[in-house]
């Protein structure tokens, strides 16, 4: 079993969808299905990008689900090998997060931190994931973030 840990930091839903969208278009074209948690509606910012968008994007981005979802979707779909995307409260993506870590399914985690959430815990954050994922794709945190040193925090569960 084998679990990828991403993150991510927007501002607001359409800065995210935005810088998102190169990223799991790649994963979709690589035959990756993308599953949201979403914990806010993001479907109107989403279907505003990807109309702006037109003709650049693939058939699949229009199919993903943005709208929010309760914890108990996930203990109703198959996770095995798909992206998840998780977006929320700090709360919410902590829970999200251990559900996933309880299937014994390999899968890639995307936690997508609203920066004014994130910034307090920034290190922490970035010291529990194995790549941060911006509009140039996934990064290591040394090259998103100039000054930063991975710290060892084994206990640290998002």
């Amino acid at each position: 079993m084998n679990k990828k840990k991403l993150c991510c930091f927007y501002v607001n839903d359409i800065h995210l969808i935005t810088m998102l969208l190169p990223y799991i278009n790649e994963r979709i074209n690589e035959g990756t299905e993308v599953i949201t948690m979403m914990e806010t509606d993001m479907s109107k910012s989403a279907k505003k990008v990807i109309e702006e968008i037109q003709g650049k994007k693939s058939k699949s981005l229009l199919e993903i689900d943005w709208e929010s979802k309760s914890l108990s979707y996930l203990y109703e779909c198959d996770i095995k090998d798909k992206l998840i995307l998780i977006s929320g409260t700090k709360e919410f993506i902590k829970e999200t997060n251990k559900i996933v870590a309880n299937r014994n399914e390999s899968c890639m985690i995307l936690n997508c931190f609203e920066i004014i959430q994130g910034s307090e815990k920034l290190q922490e954050i970035l010291d529990a994931h194995d790549k941060v994922v911006n509009t140039t794709g996934e990064r290591n945190a040394e090259e998103v973030f100039e000054g930063y040193v991975k710290k060892d925090y084994s206990e640290i569960t998002l």
